[in-house]
């Protein structure tokens, strides 16, 4: 008890001599990653690894408290955006309770477009961001977006880049600083080597140590921006994707920088000695890629690490070189060149691999696991779940489960993907993608994804919530947003761009075809006409669909020939909206006949329609038409024009028509 009376009484000392111009700095960390830009755009690989490495780096060397960081891993925009709020709340208490120097790093890496972020299929606006960061009160707020065109956010208030605003060391600077991997209309590259994309994966190397030029043991914001400016920018010259040039758009005030990263504040450190010249890359013993830079020779270089074992590469020409330190807690080794030893260039390609190149054993959960590489073929008895990254073939007799990152999933009833899922998935029964999956899945029963971008096939049922591909049953597909094609007895979609084939389609939003029996869009005409032709008919027709294809069907009584007949018909037509003015190609074929057991007559007809909408739900249309009537049965049941034959070809009347109506509806 009085060892903590003591403590207390020791700090509050602390805090009442400090000198009167001394301040704390607190810093605050929102970093979001997120593969899952959509069912339009391919699944990244590093997104969610790029914002665990950045909160990594600024917990150990940025004076972050792990208190004081968010991590979001594939959050989708509701969860973007409360993680926003939740931290504007931190700030505004940290401001009102605790005093001093307040900064706020958000960190993006993921999809995006000229006008926003995407997070799964959603877009968050470029002018939202700035307008939360611009309303932070906070002393320095930081903006870094790894995303391709992201330089759309420094072309929105006019930003572009600058000349470097580093003055001297003090800490006084004031404003904000949006940073970006890529100009407005560049993409943003990953590296399946780097395993990271390059900007992140340059950018954290910078803050380690690597843009340290001033070598006072601190990495600025200039610093670490122009370290990763420069490796991006030469390492993609030669991509497919083409150079990307980062951008920023800065505005401070005050003298100094801010400083992103002492390199210090790690309890090891590993210095690059002045006769070293080459690149170097730093792996920690997992195989991860911690740190890669250019040395030139003449300057020491320090890195601040956690302790533990390291490998160091160094390429100098032709040569390859390799160093094994290891850190101890306290400890900081110099590496010179006398502590490399040439390797063979083979042994580069499987750096940082933890396991042999083939092996064949017994896993975990008793599967038999036969790896290559990176890809494993597990095959379970009975279940197969995997807790870890999964990549290859999960195989099971009954279930195959995957909590994490699968490949393909193969089972006799039934498999689950708790998390993304590059690959297949087929089952006896049922297949369940919890998160964003690019492959397909075939199932004997339903199939189940959040979003998925390839196919859906099963024999009774697929559900999607969104979808770019296409959906096969012999049952019903429903999918809440669709760009590609379902082809099914019923098909349902709220959103859907491309075509429905089936019975029954029905859609709240089409931007496409449906073609079935029964069509039916929220945004496509629906209406119910009454209309008088040449015939001496009065017909009454639905029509419904989309407007690039809508079904018509028809009920007529009337005639002049044989007294009163009745016509039953279907049709399909394309609509066409001039203003207040439509007009309608059309195709029908009705059954005409005295009543349901006596002989038909049947007409087909190819119209015209063109109208004139009095309101939104009120129209009158005119019909001019081509008629070909084949009796059957009976010689002739009806004839145009008031009994007036006008050519005959065999058995067959061919005439035009004219009709009259109103229709009440959305056209």
């Amino acid at each position: 008890m009085r060892t903590a009376l003591l403590q207390v009484s020791l700090c509050l000392l602390a805090v009442l001599c400090a000198p009167a111009g001394a301040q704390t700095m607190r810093r605050f960390v929102l970093a979001a990653g997120t593969n899952n830009g959509g069912v339009q755009r391919e699944l990244l690989r590093y997104a969610v690894s790029d914002a665990e490495h950045v909160v990594r780096v600024l917990q150990e060397m940025g004076g972050a408290d792990p208190a004081d960081c968010m991590l979001l891993r594939n959050p989708d925009l509701e969860t973007f955006e409360a993680g926003l709020q939740a931290m504007a709340r931190t700030v505004h208490a940290a401001r009102r309770w605790g005093g001093g120097r307040l900064e706020v790093v958000v960190y993006y890496s993921g999809h995006a477009d000229d006008t926003g972020l995407l997070l799964a299929g959603q877009r968050k606006p470029y002018a939202e961001i700035r307008q939360f960061l611009e309303s932070l009160d906070a002393d320095v707020r930081i903006a870094i977006l790894d995303a391709c065109a992201s330089g759309s956010i420094t072309r929105a208030k006019g930003g572009s880049r600058q000349p470097p605003f580093l003055v001297d060391e003090s800490a006084s600077m004031r404003g904000y600083a949006f940073l970006t991997s890529s100009s407005e209309n560049e993409a943003a590259q990953e590296s399946d080597q780097l395993k990271a994309s390059f900007f992140t994966h340059y950018l954290v190397s910078g803050l380690r140590g690597a843009a340290d030029v001033s070598q006072d043991g601190r990495v600025t914001l200039n610093e670490a921006y122009q370290f990763a400016f420069d490796e991006t920018l030469a390492r993609t010259m030669g991509t497919r994707g083409g150079t990307q040039h980062p951008s920023r758009d800065v505005h401070m005030n005050g003298t100094g920088d801010v400083v992103m990263t002492d390199v210090r504040r790690t309890t090891a450190g590993l210095t690059l000695a002045e006769d070293l010249r080459g690149r170097f890359f730093i792996r920690d013993d997992q195989g991860v890629l911690l740190a890669e830079m250019r040395k030139p020779a003449g300057r020491s270089v320090e890195i601040g690490l956690e302790p533990g074992r390291f490998t160091v590469h160094w390429t100098d020409g032709e040569r390859l070189l390799l160093a094994r330190p290891e850190l101890a807690a306290g400890r900081r080794v110099q590496l010179a060149a006398a502590a490399f030893v040439p390797v063979e260039r083979e042994a580069a390609r499987s750096r940082g691999e933890s396991r042999p190149p083939f092996s064949v054993g017994l896993g975990d959960n008793l599967n038999l696991d036969i790896s290559a590489r990176q890809y494993t073929f597990s095959l379970g008895l009975f279940f197969n779940q995997q807790e870890e990254p999964f990549h290859g073939l999960q195989a099971a007799w009954l279930v195959n489960q995957a909590r994490r990152q699968a490949g393909a999933q193969l089972s006799g009833i039934g498999n689950l993907a708790q998390d993304e899922l590059r690959g297949w998935q087929a089952a006896g029964m049922v297949n369940w993608a919890v998160g964003p999956m690019q492959g397909s899945q075939l199932a004997g029963t339903v199939n189940i994804g959040r979003q998925v971008r390839g196919w859906q096939i099963s024999l009774a049922t697929n559900v999607a919530q969104a979808l770019r591909g296409g959906q096969l049953a012999l049952g019903a597909n429903f999918a809440r947003e669709l760009r590609g094609v379902q082809m099914g007895v019923l098909n349902a979609a709220d959103r859907a761009r491309g075509w429905q084939v089936g019975l029954v389609n029905l859609s709240g939003r089409l931007d496409g075809v449906s073609l079935g029996l029964i069509n039916y869009s929220h945004t496509g005409p629906f209406n119910l006409g009454l209309a008088g032709d040449e015939l001496g008919f009065t017909h009454m027709t639905l029509r419904s669909g989309s407007r690039a294809f809508y079904s018509a069907f028809s009920v007529g009584r009337g005639g002049h020939l044989t007294g009163r007949l009745t016509a039953v018909g279907l049709g399909f037509g394309t609509h066409r909206q001039l203003g207040s003015h439509f007009a309608e190609l059309e195709l029908e074929h009705l059954n005409v006949s005295k009543d349901l057991e006596s002989d038909r007559n049947q007409l087909t007809r190819l119209r015209l329609n063109v109208g004139r909408q009095l309101d939104p739900y009120l129209s009158v249309s005119a019909g001019f038409s081509l008629n070909l009537l084949v009796p059957g049965g009976d010689p002739v049941l009806v004839e145009p024009w008031g009994n007036q034959r006008l050519r005959a070809v065999g058995g067959s009347r061919l005439w035009p028509g004219l009709s009259l109506g109103l229709r009440l509806g959305r056209q």
